[in-house]
């Protein structure tokens, strides 16, 4: 999907002493940094997207995402592994089910302001208002 690239975080040196990974090197400005803890199950997260551009990078466990391009109105729905980082341009919609409990790193270009500044609320999944015991989160 266009404004959307996943990828490996890679080992770019490696000796007796240490292991440094890269997550990024470029891609964005990070003015915001947080670590999400999610627990398994069908909480679903997001339903929303950003004007500007987010990283996210499975540190541990792994995540199905649902995903809206506004701009070219491509959808897919994808699996998200440990050690993959997915960077998302500005108008992507993106929800997210955690497949089993995760820790996520989440860098975004903006400053966090607040849940009404920062997200656009659009509602991907589910596509009905049925929500079948499933709990429902910014």
């Amino acid at each position: 999907m266009r404004g959307v690239i996943i990828k490996k975080a890679t080992v770019v040196n490696s000796d007796d002493r240490r292991e440094i990974l890269e997550l990024m090197n470029g891609e964005m400005g990070i003015r915001n940094l947080k670590i999400l803890t999610l627990k398994k199950g069908e909480q679903v997260l997001g339903n929303h997207y950003h004007w500007y551009p987010e990283l996210m990078y499975v540190m541990k466990g792994g995540c199905h995402y649902f995903l809206r391009n506004k701009v070219t109105g491509e959808e897919e729905e994808l699996d998200i592994a440990e050690g993959e980082i997915m960077i998302k341009t500005p108008m992507i919609v993106h929800t997210c089910i955690a497949k089993e409990d995760t820790i996520l790193i989440d860098g975004s270009s903006e400053a966090w302001v607040g849940e009404d500044y920062n997200h656009v609320r659009e509602v991907l999944y589910p596509k009905e208002n049925k929500f079948d015991g499933m709990v429902l989160h910014k």
